[in-house]
């Protein structure tokens, strides 16, 4: 087996294992909200579980990238695909209430923990040449799961129970864990433990000090690649935009449209359906575009489909607003994922993106309050309004970026187009 078939072997591994994890944690979000609701009949205990995960996000963030870069990254996703799965298999049989949150939370932590090492992994698996068409993949992966996730979990709660819906959630864990041990083991990560000093075998001896040094060397580097934090910071304003705007959505649509429940949720599988086949168009042109095209004119796209929506008094614009944003939402991800993957040392890059994580789980949940406060205050459609606006601006000034990139630096920014059927 030649070097290409290999890594495009090990590819369709990870794809598998990805795609059956986020199928799995669709399952998940709409079987736990679903058992909680039933429990407490209190919308209020619903909405906690929507704060567990920012609040496990930022506590995790300042060491995540730590481990991440001394561990073994492989290992790590599977004893985290492992530790979820248990704790969610538990779930269902727990006794009380605050025990399932204390569950949910610490499921959450292994999440924000699992997103830095999958991305340390895939630059360490992946090569340059092949990140972009894997990274499109990953979207058409995603979006999948986004359809299937929820008619899945349909089907299980007419056949059974929720509490059934979130058993079969713990063993698509299993099976992702199965799935990365067909993977290599990239042991790039515990190597910079031994080139800094430390103990190979995890234990390090003053975890304060490293750790300090570690937010060091994030700032050292921000300030020595300050293009790269410029795309970084740009996107994630976006995209903290697009969950300020996600927090009044069934506000908007209501109150403002006036829809019911049942024209909501088909709005949600329109949107689902467009994301799957701007996935699948990407996948088809993704060699042909570059890195900063899929990233800037992505982004405005998306940003488009926000003002389109916000500005709507109907349900079939609001309608034409979900499709633009959820459509184009693939070529901006792949876009990104390719430039950050590509410019940041794989030895970074978990603390990296750990770091600025946790800022920016601090700015959004600091923005959500302020824009539900403004929509308090004056009305829900004004503040939509203006945060789709204000999320447009930010993304001209990120397309205004790319291109400037993509005129001074345009072998530094794209790589090799490399055709993958």
């Amino acid at each position: 087996m030649n070097l290409y078939a290999f890594k495009k072997r090990h590819a369709h591994f990870l794809l598998t294992s990805i795609g059956i994890s986020h199928i799995g944690d669709w399952i998940y979000l709409i079987a736990i909200n679903l058992m909680i609701l039933h429990m407490t009949e209190s919308p209020a205990a619903v909405g906690l579980l929507y704060i567990l995960r920012p609040i496990a996000t930022m506590i995790t963030a300042g060491f995540a990238g730590s481990l991440v870069d001394r561990w073994n990254t492989r290992n790590m996703m599977i004893w985290l695909d492992l530790f979820r799965a248990v704790l969610i298999l538990a779930v269902p049989f727990l006794p009380s209430l605050p025990l399932i949150y204390i569950f949910v939370f610490l499921i959450s932590m292994a999440s924000s923990l699992f997103e830095p090492a999958s991305l340390a992994f895939t630059v360490s698996l992946i090569p340059t040449a092949l990140r972009k068409k894997y990274n499109a993949w990953v979207s058409l992966t995603q979006s999948g799961a986004y359809v299937i996730g929820p008619a899945a979990a349909g089907g299980l709660f007419a056949i059974s129970s929720s509490k059934t819906a979130i058993i079969v959630n713990g063993i698509s864990f299993l099976l992702s864990a199965l799935l990365l041990t067909g993977l290599p083991s990239m042991g790039s990560a515990s190597t910079l433990a031994q080139e800094e000093g430390e103990q190979s075998h995890g234990h390090i001896s003053n975890k304060w000090r490293v750790l300090k040094k570690d937010w060091w060397v994030v700032w050292h580097f921000s300030k020595k690649h300050v293009k790269v934090i410029m795309i970084y910071g740009l996107f994630h304003g976006i995209m903290i935009m697009a969950a300020a705007l996600d927090s009044l959505e069934v506000s908007f649509i209501t109150q403002v449209i006036h829809s019911s429940d049942s024209q909501y949720s088909m709005l949600l599988s329109i949107t689902g359906i467009s994301f799957l086949l701007g996935s699948f168009i990407q996948t088809r042109m993704v060699d042909r575009l570059h890195t900063m095209s899929l990233l800037g004119y992505g982004a405005l796209l998306f940003s488009t489909g926000y003002v389109v929506y916000s500005f709507s008094h109907h349900l079939v614009v609001a309608g034409m607003g979900f499709v633009i944003l959820s459509f184009f939402q693939a070529f901006m991800n792949t876009g990104y994922y390719t430039y950050i993957q590509n410019e940041i040392p794989v030895s970074m890059i978990g603390r990296v993106t750990s770091v600025y994580s946790l800022i920016q789980s601090i700015l959004e949940m600091i923005m959500i309050w302020l824009i539900s406060r403004f929509a308090e205050f004056q009305d829900v459609k004004s503040a939509v309004v203006s945060a789709s606006l204000i999320q447009w601006g930010v993304a001209i000034i990120l397309l205004v970026y790319c291109i400037y990139l993509m005129i001074h630096e345009p072998r530094k920014v794209d790589s090799t187009p490399t055709v993958i059927q």
